[in-house]
């Protein structure tokens, strides 16, 4: 297959299309054009001779469609690929986050929903998304999760005094942190053991405490060796139609690194658990979990061991038949029609 991709620039763009690409490319195929940043006008000269095009985030919507319908009026199968639900972001998050591009965002998935019944494949990570995705007309919805570069079973701790409680998130989460009193619990946390620290990647709690931090954020490359710093791994989320269209990926990358992960059972979280190496948390009960969490260290070696398990079945290289089998089928939907 001679197959082109289309995606913005980090870390979704990554997961969603760049991975899977790159894993058709070990296995013979010929991919081509990946943009990997939003650009409103887009050469699409080199899609023209391919047999798939795969849009992750629509970037090339812009145009109203234009280069959607120029590729299918050359025979050549299209498909789109959204992780987040963010026609559904809280509003005036934005403005929580001092993030202008959500309004861009929104807009876009508008224009996906507009244009979803007219492709010949939609992958997303989540139920919700698919569900939303076939009441808007798609017409070949495919839920495939998140799946991790083979180097992130790999990836050894550097060792360090007492006990890290941690979070990589985007800062949209701070919705979490408000709706579920994280920095509060967190903070009784600190207070309780002198031997914790709490760390966060890319998002500022705004806990007034010496053994708090938060970095900024770090590339795709170093982010499992810097998880492997972390004792236990947390993943709250408010149970809101914006986080109901989550992948799992966070838990991946914890279990990735080895990690004992503590999540909400929320959306496509709730079916994992101690065999995926982690705890589900109801709003209310995030203080005991943690607080028995940091209490056993054979539960965190267990948790640690099975999260390690799990990420080393959970490799793009293991799924790469599956992504192979929906470009396939796509392009031949495609050719049955023209």
């Amino acid at each position: 297959m001679r197959l082109g991709a289309v995606a913005q620039d980090g870390p979704n763009g990554y997961y969603r299309l760049l991975l899977p690409l790159m894993a058709m490319r070990e296995r013979g195929h010929e991919v081509v054009n990946v943009v990997q940043e939003y650009k409103r006008v887009i050469d699409v000269t080199p899609l023209l001779g391919c047999d798939h095009v795969h849009i992750h985030r629509p970037a090339i919507l812009y145009d109203d469609g234009d280069v959607v319908t120029r590729l299918l009026d050359r025979g050549i199968s299209v498909g789109f690929d959204e992780d987040d639900n963010v026609v559904d972001m809280p509003l005036g998050l934005e403005e929580r986050t001092d993030q202008p591009w959500a309004p861009r965002a929104r807009r876009n998935f508008e224009l996906l929903l507009e244009h979803v019944s007219r492709v010949n494949l939609v992958t997303t990570p989540s139920d919700h998304l698919a569900d939303r995705f076939e009441a808007a007309g798609a017409r070949n919805v495919h839920v495939v999760d998140n799946y991790l570069p083979g180097a992130f079973s790999r990836v050894a701790p550097q060792g360090h005094d007492g006990l890290v409680i941690g979070w990589h998130a985007g800062r949209e989460h701070l919705v979490d942190v408000d709706k579920l009193g994280i920095a509060e619990t967190l903070q009784r946390v600190l207070d309780a053991y002198p031997d914790v620290r709490v760390e966060t990647i890319n998002i500022e709690l705004g806990i007034d405490h010496p053994r708090y931090h938060c970095e900024e954020s770090i590339s795709i490359e170093r982010l499992t060796q810097r998880l492997a710093d972390f004792d236990i791994g947390i993943v709250p989320l408010a149970d809101i139609p914006f986080n109901r269209g989550r992948s799992n990926v966070k838990a991946r990358e914890y279990a990735a690194a080895g990690v004992p992960w503590l999540a909400s059972p929320v959306g496509s979280y709730a079916h994992l658990g101690a065999e995926q190496g982690g705890w589900l948390v109801e709003d209310d009960k995030w203080f005991g979990a943690l607080d028995a969490l940091i209490r056993s260290r054979k539960d965190r070696r267990k948790l640690g061991k099975a999260a390690r398990a799990w990420a080393k079945e959970e490799t793009i290289w293991n799924m790469a038949p599956v992504w192979e089998r929906l470009f396939r089928d796509a392009i031949a939907a495609r050719r049955a029609i023209v």
